[in-house]
């Protein structure tokens, strides 16, 4: 079991500085900031938003990530602006990325069409110190560290109706290397509202993730609302089960929380993972386009 460890440790480290790790996130569907740049101001009010998220539970050195994002129409409702702090840990590594957000919306009758951009800087870390081999002072590991800082820049389109959203983004497009410049990866997101009733309302979504050399992932959810609470259910595709649970304190601050049942050769390692929401919106519109579901 030490050498698995050790070898999956290896292997994060590795996969950092050769191709970058990938954020995982349950509750996408409720802060599109952190999957598209042109989601900025799509709720009309200055927004704020923390997620913590813990992987593989009881895995040491599996992937634990906190993000920060606020985004806010500006005076001239077509331009939009917004930042994204992202603290990620896993294996030996530390990366803390810091992202601008612009976007600029289009308006139509009872929809918006929108274009985003953003811009930052990968700040990582690997502590070789920490890694612990059967050879006391193994000279491969005799550096206590090394750091790297990448700038990123990221892309994306967001179309949102009243009952209707979808997107098409690259967070990070460009990851600027030593050597060379990497393709990164590109999201689709598509979501619809149902109403039942005054009382209860369905929301179907859809992740469709591509990353450059591994397979395509689907993330197929689907939201109920009971008022203030909702309860939700995911599948991702080759990798967890999702059960989700939301409840709207106000109807400006909502608190959301998942559970991922791991499905993967991994469940017999791990306990799941999960993650926890908070999302508070300033400024309250009265008429705003579903922004509790959207």
């Amino acid at each position: 079991m030490k050498k698995l460890l050790l070898i999956v440790i290896i292997s994060f480290a590795m996969l950092r500085l050769n191709a970058q790790h990938d954020n995982l996130y349950s509750q996408y569907m409720f802060n599109g900031l952190l999957l598209n740049p042109a989601y900025a101001g799509s709720n009309d009010v200055l927004s704020a938003t923390i997620v913590n998220r813990n992987q593989w539970v009881g895995f040491d050195g599996a992937p634990k990530t906190s993000t920060f994002s606020l985004h806010t129409p500006l005076k001239n409702k077509k331009l939009n602006v917004g930042i994204l702090f992202i603290n990620d840990q896993y294996g030996i590594t530390t990366q803390n990325v810091i992202n601008g957000v612009f976007a600029y919306r289009l308006f139509f009758k009872k929809s918006s069409l929108s274009f985003g951009l953003q811009a930052g800087v990968n700040f990582t870390r690997n502590s070789w110190n920490s890694i612990q081999t059967t050879t006391p002072g193994d000279i491969v590991f005799t550096n206590q560290y090394s750091q790297q800082n990448l700038p990123q820049t990221g892309f994306g389109i967001y179309y949102k109706a009243q009952k209707f959203y979808a997107g098409i983004s690259s967070p990070d497009l460009l990851s600027i290397g030593l050597a060379n410049t990497v393709y990164r990866s590109a999201l689709l997101t598509a979501g619809y509202l149902i109403n039942v009733s005054d009382d209860i309302k369905i929301k179907p979504s859809v992740l469709v993730k591509y990353i450059k050399d591994s397979p395509v992932e689907v993330d197929i959810n689907a939201n109920i609302y009971f008022k203030a609470f909702g309860i939700g259910y995911s599948y991702r595709t080759n990798d967890a089960m999702v059960f989700l649970v939301t409840c709207n304190i106000t109807k400006q601050f909502i608190v959301g929380f998942s559970y991922d049942y791991t499905i993967s050769n991994l469940k017999t390692f791990v306990r799941g993972s999960d993650e926890i929401m908070l999302r508070y919106d300033f400024g309250y519109k009265i008429n705003p386009q579903s922004p509790r579901y959207f």
